[in-house]
């Protein structure tokens, strides 16, 4: 006959030793080299795009842990949009005509990339690509005698000399927060600024 006391001690065992296998499972379900992801994201790029979508692959059958992520970023207000824009004047006009004087610029921004990823371990990835992005840049001028923009006389007009395509290369690190909830920090070129970003990745 077993004991009362011996039923008590080897009942708690017996669940930790069958949790155990579920343990490992788990970490096999979370390890970004021995299954594969998909994500999608939120990312933006500090200060200029604070508008962005991002989504990611990753496979164990391709060297172990590679795969592709992408994003779309853009800036969610231009110059364009404001009541002092006048689209009929030009730079030339500005300061050769009116010799206003140039108060400030600003570029409207999009871009799409595109990088390879590597799982370097589990819980950690690392990316690099390039892109396509596109500028379009205004400039702000000031008439002092307020003939021409608001009741301040500033306005601002298209600088299609500053405006253009561009290539933009990126690069930087995904390390994972919680079970589906990935943080992503990096950097790119066009235009210059650092991307900061959440991902939620699943296991498939």
């Amino acid at each position: 006959m077993v004991s009362n006391s011996r039923i008590g001690v080897t009942w708690p065992l017996a669940v930790v030793i069958l949790s155990l296998p579920s343990t490992a499972l788990e970490a096999q379900y979370r390890d970004l080299r021995n299954t594969a992801h998909i994500g999608v994201g939120y990312v933006a790029s500090i200060p200029i795009t604070p508008l962005g979508f991002s989504a990611l692959g990753v496979t164990p059958k391709i060297l172990g842990g590679t795969g592709l992520y992408v994003d779309f970023k853009l800036t969610t207000s231009s110059p364009s949009s404001n009541a002092n824009y006048d689209p009929n004047l030009t730079i030339q006009d500005a300061e050769f005509v009116y010799g206003d004087r140039l108060f400030d610029d600003k570029s409207d921004w999009k871009s799409f990339n595109l990088a390879l990823v590597y799982a370097v371990s589990g819980e950690f990835l690392l990316y690099g690509g390039a892109g396509y992005s596109k500028e379009e840049r205004y400039r702000e001028y000031w008439d002092d005698e307020a003939n021409r923009g608001d009741d301040q006389g500033f306005y601002w007009i298209s600088d299609p000399e500053g405006s253009g395509d561009r290539v933009n290369v990126l690069g930087g690190a995904i390390f994972r927060l919680a079970r589906m909830v990935m943080f992503q920090i990096g950097g790119q070129t066009e235009p210059r600024s650092a991307n900061v970003g959440v991902i939620f990745a699943f296991p498939i």
